[in-house]
């Protein structure tokens, strides 16, 4: 009995986190009545950070160059796919192209913090790649699309400004507190991944309530929606890795890997159709499946199986 305990605290402890994130993207999916709840969302998103951001300087005149590739990949990732599909159907250059274009997720550091990796190098591509992808836009998608349209800069900046500095200067003038009261504070670092699986279950929400709620295409219509999405994301993250090269691959990888898609599936709302939306809603699932696939491996490796 001792044995079969002990063989489950160490399967629950390489396993564990894998299946409750699992779990949540699940009950998600099967609950999409809590979306109402995805008001939540960046609040929860800003308290991760903060303590994402506790023990990093977040200075721009130390950023590899390897940020700089990264957004020329975003860039280049989103025409190549639009290029390439526009030959054989209009919908799918255009899914390719709001797909790609997204910019760095504002939760990307915090899944790095989780990897143990270089949360400022993501921070700076998720402030880099917003703002450029924020001031490309508006020129873009007019050339994709083929239609005049009114895009605010500001109206896409603003809330990723928001609720990143808001987050980043909370952490610096934690790090002034004495001694004592810093410790006291950091002692919240234990709910960053509960807080996260909160946030994966409501993102999980809110995607199956739009998918149910707007989707009227036909079934083929819909497979080749969620391959080219599934081809994006695999890019993305495989090209990010190449980046990052040998010290950097982590960190470059999750950088153009995991996007900011709630910017895109607004964008496609807005000016474009629903059924455009679908291919970042499909990388919303894509992502967090990958996400919680290297949190697998890295629990791994930390217990040295």
């Amino acid at each position: 009995m001792q044995s079969f305990l002990s063989r489950l605290r160490i399967l629950l402890g390489t396993y564990g986190k894998v299946l409750a994130l699992l779990l949540m993207m699940v009950l998600g999916m099967l609950l999409p009545g809590f979306h109402v709840l995805s008001f939540f969302i960046q609040y929860l998103l800003m308290v991760m950070l903060f303590y994402a951001f506790l023990d990093v300087e977040v200075r721009p005149g130390t950023f590899p160059k390897s940020v700089l590739w990264v957004l020329l990949a975003n860039v280049a990732v989103a025409f190549a796919g639009y290029a390439i599909l526009a030959r054989f159907d209009d919908t799918l250059a255009l899914v390719a192209f709001v797909t790609g274009i997204a910019p760095t997720a504002i939760a990307s550091p915090v899944i790095i913090g989780f990897l143990e990796g270089r949360v400022e190098y993501v921070a700076a591509s998720v402030l880099l790649t917003n703002v450029a992808v924020a001031l490309l836009v508006p020129f873009a998608l007019p050339f994709v699309a083929g239609t005049a349209m009114r895009i605010s800069t500001w109206e896409v900046l603003g809330p990723v400004l928001f609720v990143m500095f808001g987050p980043l200067a909370l952490a610096r003038l934690a790090r002034r507190l004495p001694g004592k009261a810093q410790a006291v504070v950091r002692k919240g670092k234990v709910f960053s991944f509960p807080l996260w699986l909160v946030n994966l279950f409501l993102m999980s929400a809110k995607a199956a309530d739009f998918m149910r709620a707007e989707l009227s295409a036909p079934l083929t219509t819909l497979l080749w929606i969620a391959l080219v999405s599934l081809a994006i994301c695999a890019v993305n993250f495989g090209l990010g890795a190449l980046l990052g090269g040998r010290i950097y691959w982590q960190e470059a990888s999750q950088a153009l890997g995991q996007k900011n898609n709630s910017f895109v599936i607004w964008l496609a709302l807005t000016f474009l159709t629903p059924l455009i939306a679908m291919g970042p809603t499909f990388y919303i699932l894509y992502h967090n499946l990958y996400n919680s696939f290297q949190i697998y491996l890295f629990e791994r490796r930390r217990r040295g199986d």
